[in-house]
């Protein structure tokens, strides 16, 4: 069985659907044969770091919203993580451009390390405030899960990793992804959104059960 998943690093709804997608596959008695496979796909393309805004007032002056209203937005995000086992802080978060960070997933992705990659650069946006478009950073990052950090930094600079990224939100596009994480199964079967662990188990299982009795 195939997973594809699009996700963006700074998404949070992306970081709690992992949590669940890998409780469920816990649980799945035919876990060794699946493969997940990750792409890339952009929430924020024009975002950027400003070092004299918070991450509340940065969302809110992007959603045109008040910094209480998305306070309150927030808080309800990190219960969800809370409950997902995983550290969502947006206290000390850092909102950035994710692109650079897209250039490094698709050459680790080409190393065999892509979903090791997209793994280590939630948690590291998420819960250790660390900066993810900056360069420095993206090769320490990807040195961790055993990517070249020199590779890494070099790929940021590299077009035909744009092309890459490009390919992968276009046939979001085509495959009617609206919103992120969302999920194909066997690359005919979307699920959209953070769904609860029993969601998860449930199409996993239907999903086996439909094309092993074919």
């Amino acid at each position: 069985m195939k997973i594809t998943i699009w996700s963006d690093f700074m998404c949070p709804f992306c970081y709690i659907g992992e949590a669940h997608l890998e409780k469920a596959l816990e649980a799945f008695e035919h876990k060794d044969e699946v493969e997940i496979e990750y792409k890339s796909f952009l929430l924020s393309p024009d975002a950027a770091h400003n070092p004299d805004k918070n991450y509340h007032e940065t969302f809110a002056d992007l959603k045109g919203t008040s910094v209480e209203q998305t306070k309150g937005m927030f808080e309800n995000v990190v219960n969800m993580a809370n409950d997902a086992g995983i550290v969502i802080d947006y206290d000390t978060a850092k909102f950035s451009s994710t692109i650079p960070a897209h250039h490094a997933f698709q050459y680790a992705k080409e190393q065999g390390k892509g979903n090791e990659f997209f793994k280590r650069f939630y948690k590291a946006h998420f819960a250790e405030a660390e900066l993810l478009s900056d360069e420095d950073t993206i090769g320490r990052l990807a040195a961790e899960v055993g990517v070249d950090a020199k590779a890494a930094r070099e790929s940021i600079q590299d077009q035909s990793y744009t092309q890459k990224i490009n390919q992968d939100i276009q046939e979001a596009g085509q495959v009617g992804v609206q919103g992120v994480p969302f999920y194909v199964f066997n690359n005919k079967y979307g699920v959209s959104g953070a769904q609860p662990v029993a969601q998860f188990k449930q199409v996993l299982e239907q999903v086996w059960q439909e094309e092993n009795e074919q």
